[in-house]
């Protein structure tokens, strides 16, 4: 897109508006002699940043990362005066000061996380501005291909736009006891099971009819269910043995064994264990939209549970859509809905391509952060003697 002549005035208007402060205060550079690398951080790419500077720390323990935040023209003088090897932005925020004073002396700048609009190709001063500073970045790397076509309209240079994803959030698998897992599983015998996690009482019917399903696809598959709240396990235990089937309960130490169509599990605990013995899981409260305790998506994702939800996914809505957009989760409408699925995800096929692409999208977040920590790297070597 032209116009770089207006995003240039667009800047020097900008400056000019800026009072010239008497005396810069010299920023408090970390002590050391290894190289340093300045870094602005937008509200949005806090967390993501903390994971990148994890990253950046192990590969590189001498490194001194200082951070920014949008100085003033002066201010960003004094910082290039400190001798940085490299300028790291993370998030939606062009800092223009810090952006211009690095470009003059030929830093390379990494943009990270980055997220771009349509109003960013508006004909206004700011996007105008906008553009002239993403010219001056050197990598680009992007969380989703919208942003990248605006970034391209936006006169970025094709090779330096990189389309990563987001930085998702890591999470460590829950723990469990191996052994307890390996008798549950020796007792299952191939069986097919699935887990209904977090499941509000308004829910709780929707899953027990979506088993009566499982139970018709095959007459021998087992549903782990998880109430969100203890004290409906006794009623639970009441209701369903009253509706044809044969209960466990994991409070009695009673176990999976073949007669048993529903194993009732302690609640919230041990959901660990469960995730790792099903291999599909529906995320309770989605599907009512009592999602406020909903439990977090890539915890049955990282391992190995495919995952199934209603349309409330609110609470951890980011990490849904990476989901959705790898074709990582079943979404259901209603209870007919998840009935349906449930059925149909008894076959090891489908479970294995959902389990296998969740997998992917909840781990994606390391491979990620090494892609943002690559260019960085590679500038910092470079201007380190």
């Amino acid at each position: 897109m032209a116009g770089t002549g207006i995003g240039r005035l667009a800047l020097w208007m900008r400056r000019a508006r800026i009072p010239a402060p008497d005396d810069a205060v010299a920023p408090e550079i970390p002590s050391g002699t290894g190289p340093l690398l300045l870094v602005q951080t937008a509200p949005e790419a806090r967390a993501a940043f903390a994971q990148v500077q994890r990253r950046l720390m192990r590969s590189r323990p001498d490194l001194r990362i200082f951070d920014a935040g949008d100085p003033s023209p002066a201010q960003a003088e004094l910082l290039m005066q400190a001798g940085p090897a490299a300028v790291l932005l993370m998030g939606t925020d062009l800092p223009a000061a810090l952006i211009q004073a690095a470009s003059r002396r030929g830093l390379p700048i990494v943009l990270a996380e980055g997220r771009f609009s349509p109003e960013d190709t508006a004909w206004t001063l700011k996007a105008s501005a906008r553009r002239e500073l993403l010219r001056q970045v050197r990598a680009i790397l992007v969380t989703d291909p919208a942003s990248r076509l605006v970034a391209l309209r936006m006169g970025a240079d094709r090779r330096r736009v990189t389309l990563t994803g987001p930085v998702a959030e890591i999470r460590d698998p829950l723990p469990c006891s191996e052994a307890e897992r390996s008798v549950i599983a020796q007792l299952l015998r191939g069986r097919h099971a699935w887990l209904a996690a977090s499941v509000p009482p308004d829910e709780e019917q929707a899953v027990l009819t979506a088993h009566h399903a499982a139970l018709a696809q095959s007459h021998r598959a087992l549903l782990f269910l998880a109430p969100r709240d203890p004290d409906r396990i006794a009623p639970l235990a009441e209701a369903i043995e009253a509706s044809g089937l044969t209960v466990a309960r994991r409070s009695l130490d009673e176990d999976p064994t073949d007669d048993v169509h529903v194993m009732l599990t302690d609640g919230p605990t041990e959901m660990g264990l469960w995730y790792r013995l099903a291999p599909v899981t529906y995320l309770g409260g989605t599907l009512g939209g009592d999602d406020a305790a909903a439990r977090h998506p890539f915890e049955p994702a990282a391992l190995g549970s495919a995952i199934v939800h209603g349309p409330h996914t609110d609470r951890f809505a980011a990490e849904w859509q990476q989901l959705r957009g790898a074709g990582a989760a079943r979404q259901v409408a209603d209870a007919d809905d998840l009935a349906a699925a449930i059925a149909e995800l008894s076959q090891p096929d489908l479970i294995a391509t959902l389990a296998s692409n969740a997998w992917t999208v909840s781990t994606g977040g390391a491979d990620v952060t090494l892609r943002i920590c690559a260019p960085v790297l590679d500038a910092i070597g470079k201007a380190t003697p």
